[in-house]
């Protein structure tokens, strides 16, 4: 939009002053322009046939031969000469109106931006450029114009990253041949990198050779300035202290940080690190910060990891992680650990120094419970989350480089001991007090006093789903969220720790109301039997029909994981106010073999969006109840008993169940709401009876015995957090990158996240809005929360797909669990995609 007493309109005055003259012949304004700058502002100035202008290359004498021939009007002819060197246009010199030779730094001054003396001399090749960039402004914008101003004003910062990080690309196509020697100045003088021939930003070949460069600049700047103790000796390539220096930084900062162009910093660094010496200067440095070379941040973990697999013993090997834990986070953070498509595997020893540092320092707490309750107290606390690190230790990890397997190798050892330690002291203290000391109720006891009088209430009732578990279930959904919204409550499972047993015990108000036995078949079996009922709920399907009668639920009521995920929950006006829904994935991967290579944090994560979809579906209450937990264990010769003696009915590697049962060492335990015996091994021994899998239940260890009750409780008319992208221009590589923020959520800045706003999923594509193609797309889900955080993605492209650059693509962000258009912006394909990429 054009101001009203900006350049444009002040020019545009100054010759209609002249043209509207009443004068024969008409007036003839010559505009003679020796150094060019007036030719563009005058084609701006008569845009819209303001006035007539010629502006062309003709020679003079072609132009003489058109004015005797054009029907006279009042014009303006520009002439790329100085006054004094018109030839044959000589004669329509002296009947001109007005021969126009003023500079532009005098038009300006009069126009009204004073430029002051010292300026000037550096000015006057900036100003051609800047007051075309600048015609439309208001006067009062020129007021502040200086040598630096009006650099950053022609070439701003935003167009210095782009033309250094846009590889194969001219830099002259990039910001416009008429700024190129204001970009050279702008690079060398205020950001202190390599010199640029003007004549090298048309060819791409040497603006890619400066660009690495000045990347190498980058870096070795960035290293003298990290390390100040111990600069690396690169000479020239370290910007001197100063202005230049801080403003490279800033640079280096935000391409660090710029999705569009980390694909580009991740090559050029690369390349830089070729021309330097960082890396061998890496490795003679002792606790050096995250750094913005590959070859330096390699050379860093190289050493470390050479340094831990040299500790043999577990004592010195947790004092040195536990001491490099925060460095270690450091690097992890850092581009190289963090937003690099090839990352350096920091992230591997932050996991393997969380797990040593927990190990280390809950090393002999179990010398301090005096009950039971105090164990339970510990495990429910700070223990659970040493099993989320031993389960880090043992399963796969294809990050890790092989040179720290003995490392997690010495740490998985140290957690087995710990798991041993703590369980033998346990299970002494149940051994002289008694399973009852505990004082925790069972899980469905637990479930009935929280289940909501009036509001709808949705249970995920999950086989197998460990202490540990269902924490991570709750931090999971609680994080980034504006309120806490699950709260872990303790229960107990029932020995023997087993299905079935503890799932009726999970489910039933009051186990009051439960009687236990065991068939008196050829191979005897557990029965559960509720008050009133015949049902057998040890069996699925006798829990489910005893469900449908106990809470007299409608058909639709009880359902599972699969199906809520696959194709939603039914609503609660379709469900009722009680809906049960189950889930067996910890209990069938652990039996399989595989939870234990794979970890359960892709389960827990399917569980969570689970309960998002219970949610969504007007479940403003979700609780989740267990059977059992679990322990992983593959017992030695020494750790497996003989099976107790006397009347057994009933026997598996964690427990016997019988009548006058006899062990020497064996914990004994009532079997709840029978008159049955059962003696478990003690800590995690087994009794010598078939199998020899290593996912064990039934026994009374912490993990096996203290289970999880969850309880997410949400506002009844909660509303999910807007998701949008951070603009985005192009895509120019087959694994784009696209980051994704909250929006505005109506809450006053200082005052926090508005507590019924929730997080939500969001999963992104890249279409051809013409044919509705996908050509590129997430391959999971993220999660977008309140708190006010960016998260990125990285994108797949879609095999086979094929599309030419240049065409106009559109990014779409869609909510996971509805596939809801939460925002969308249009980018130019600026790669070429094919069927052999």
């Amino acid at each position: 939009m054009t101001a009203a007493d900006s350049l444009r309109a002040w020019l545009r005055g100054e010759v209609m002053a002249v043209l509207r003259r009443k004068v024969a012949p008409p007036p003839l304004v010559l505009w003679c322009d020796f150094e060019g700058v007036w030719r563009d502002l005058l084609r701006a100035a008569a845009d819209g046939d303001a006035f007539e202008l010629w502006s062309g290359d003709e020679h003079e004498l072609v132009l003489r031969e058109h004015l005797i021939t054009a029907a006279p009007n009042p014009r303006v002819v520009w002439l790329p000469v100085a006054q004094d060197e018109i030839t044959y246009l000589k004669v329509f010199e002296l009947q001109a109106e007005h021969v126009w030779t003023e500079s532009l730094v005098s038009a300006l001054a009069r126009y009204g931006v004073e430029i002051a003396r010292d300026h000037e001399a550096e000015l006057r090749h900036l100003l051609p450029a800047h007051a075309k960039e600048w015609i439309d402004q208001p006067r009062a914008a020129w007021r502040e114009l200086t040598p630096g101003s009006a650099k950053s004003a022609l070439v701003d910062d935003d167009q210095i990253l782009t033309a250094l990080a846009k590889l194969g690309t001219s830099i002259a196509q990039l910001i416009g041949n008429d700024r190129v020697d204001v970009f050279v100045r702008r690079v060398a003088e205020d950001f202190g990198l390599p010199s640029l021939a003007p004549d090298a930003c048309i060819d791409p070949s040497r603006c890619d050779d400066w660009r690495a460069a000045a990347t190498a600049r980058l870096i070795a700047t960035d290293a003298a300035l990290r390390v100040p103790g111990d600069p690396p000796q690169e000479g020239d390539r370290i910007i001197p202290p100063g202005r230049a220096r801080d403003q490279a930084m800033k640079l280096l900062d935000r391409w660090q940080k710029n999705v569009e162009l980390l694909a580009t910093f991740e090559d050029l660094a690369q390349r830089g690190d070729a021309r330097t010496s960082l890396g061998p200067w890496a490795r003679s440095l002792e606790g050096a910060p995250a750094l913005a070379s590959r070859a330096a941040e390699e050379a860093l973990f190289q050493k470390e990891v050479e340094q831990l697999t040299q500790l043999d013993e577990f004592e010195p090997l947790a004092d040195r992680v536990a001491e490099r834990e925060a460095l270690y986070g450091v690097h992890v953070r850092g581009f190289w650990g963090s937003r690099a498509e090839h990352r350096l595997p920091w992230s591997s020893l932050v996991s393997l120094a969380r797990a040593a540092t927990l190990l280390r320092q809950q090393a002999g707490v179990e010398k301090a419970w005096k009950t039971a309750q105090e164990a339970v107290s510990w495990f429910t606390t700070v223990g659970w989350e040493i099993d989320r690190q031993g389960e880090a230790l043992f399963r796969d990890d294809s990050a890790l480089p092989s040179s720290l397997h003995g490392v997690r190798i010495r740490l998985r050892r140290a957690y087995l001991r710990h798991l041993d330690r703590c369980n033998s002291a346990f299970s002494e203290l149940l051994y002289h007090h008694g399973i009852d000391g505990l004082g925790l109720s069972f899980a469905g006891e637990i479930l009935a006093k929280n289940r909501p009088a009036k509001e709808p209430l949705a249970v995920m009732v999950l086989d197998a789903c460990r202490y540990d578990l269902g924490a991570r279930l709750a931090e999971m959904l609680n994080r980034g969220e504006p309120g806490r919204r699950a709260e872990v409550l303790t229960a107990r499972a029932p020995v023997p720790a087993i299905t079935d047993l503890g799932m009726p015990f999970a489910l039933a108000d009051d186990p009051g109301d439960l009687t236990v036995e065991l068939t008196k078949d050829a191979a005897p079996r557990w029965r559960v039997t509720a008050v009133g009922g015949t049902q057998d709920l040890t069996e699925a399907s006798g829990r489910r029909d005893w469900l449908r009668r106990q809470f007299k639920l409608k058909p639709q009521a009880i359902s599972d994981v699969k199906s809520v995920l696959d194709a939603g929950p039914p609503s609660a006006k379709e469900a009722g106010r009680l809906l049960f829904v189950f889930g067996d994935e910890f209990d069938v991967q652990g039996h399989d073999g595989e939870l234990q290579f794979t970890g359960a944090e892709d389960y827990v994560g399917r569980y969570a969006r689970a309960v998002i979809q219970l949610r969504d579906a007007g479940y403003s209450s979700v609780a989740v109840v267990t059977d059992h937990g679990f322990i992983h264990w593959e017992p030695e010769r020494d750790e497996v008993d003989n099976a107790p003696t006397g009347e057994v009915l009933w026997k598996s590697r964690r427990a016997v169940v019988g009548h006058a049962l006899k062990h020497p060492t064996a914990v004994a335990v009532s079997v709840p709401r029978s008159d049955l015996e059962c003696r478990v091994p003690r800590s995690v021994n087994a009794f010598l009876t078939y199998g020899r899998i290593g996912f064990f239940h039934g026994g009374a260890t912490l993990q096996e015995l203290i289970i999880p009750v969850v309880v997410f409780r949400w506002p009844k008319k909660a509303e999910k957090i807007a998701a949008v992208l951070t603009p985005l221009t192009d895509i120019s590589s087959l694994k784009p990158r696209v980051e994704i923020r909250p929006g505005a959520h109506g809450k006053l800045p200082g005052f926090g996240a508005d507590e019924k706003m929730t997080g939500r999923d969001v999963l992104v594509k890249v279409v051809e809005p013409r044919s509705g193609r996908r050509l590129f797309r997430s391959t999971e889900s993220v999660k977008v929360l309140p708190d006010g955080a960016a998260v990125t993605l990285t994108l797949v492209r879609e095999p086979a797909e094929t599309c030419p650059r240049g065409t106009l693509l559109q990014v779409e962000v869609r909510d996971a669990d509805n596939d809801e258009l939460l925002d969308r912006c249009e980018v130019e394909l600026n790669v070429d995609l094919e069927e052999w990429d």
